[in-house]
C-alpha cells in the first residue's frame, strides 16, 4: 500500500510528486511539439499555395538568394535560365558571385505582375550592396515567367536601367 502522508518519514510521498512532476513536462513537451508542428504545416501551406505564382516565384527566388539557398533558386528556374548548369554547378557559381563580389541582398518586392495564358511578366526590385556599392542601390527589373506543367517557372531576367 502506498504511503501518501509526509509524516511518516517515508518516500512515497515524493515519488509521486516526481511522477506528477514528470507527467506535466512531458505534456507540456507534446503541446509545443503539436504547436510547431501546426506552425509548419501551416507555413507550409501558405507558401505553397503562394509560391506557385509569377509573384509566389519571384518572392521565393530573391527570398532563396537571400537566404543563400542557390539549390532553391534553381529549383525556380525554366532550362533556358539555368543555360545547361547542373544544380551543383548552379550553385558553386552564386557562391562564387556572392563571395568575390561581396554581394549581400538586404530587401526586394513585386510592383506589378501581367499574366497572358502561360507566360508572365513580373516587375521587381531588389536592394543590394556589393564591392562597388558598398552603400547599397536598388536595381529594378524585368522577370518574365514562363507555366510549365501546372508550375511557374522564372525564364528570364531583364535589368531595367534608369
Amino acid at each position: 500500500m502506498l504511503n501518501l502522508t509526509r509524516d511518516h518519514g517515508s518516500n512515497n510521498w515524493y515519488f509521486l510528486e516526481m511522477i506528477i512532476m514528470s507527467i506535466k513536462r512531458v505534456r507540456t513537451i507534446a503541446v509545443s511539439i503539436a504547436m510547431a508542428l501546426s506552425a509548419m504545416l501551416f507555413t507550409s501551406t501558405v507558401l505553397a499555395e503562394t509560391a506557385n505564382t509569377p509573384e509566389g516565384v519571384v518572392k521565393s527566388y530573391y527570398a532563396a538568394l537571400k537566404a543563400r539557398k542557390y539549390g532553391d533558386a534553381y529549383d525556380l528556374l525554366t532550362p533556358k535560365m539555368i543555360d545547361g548548369q547542373t544544380r551543383k554547378e548552379y550553385v558553386d557559381n552564386w557562391k562564387n558571385i556572392v563571395q568575390m563580389g561581396s554581394v549581400i541582398l538586404y530587401e526586394y518586392g513585386v510592383s506589378s505582375v501581367e499574366v497572358d495564358g502561360d507566360t508572365a511578366e513580373v516587375n521587381s526590385w531588389n536592394r543590394a550592396s556589393d564591392v562597388f556599392n558598398t552603400k547599397g542601390i536598388i536595381e529594378k527589373e524585368i522577370d518574365r515567367l514562363k507555366l510549365i506543367d501546372g508550375v511557374w517557372k522564372l525564364d528570364a531576367t531583364e535589368v531595367i536601367m534608369e
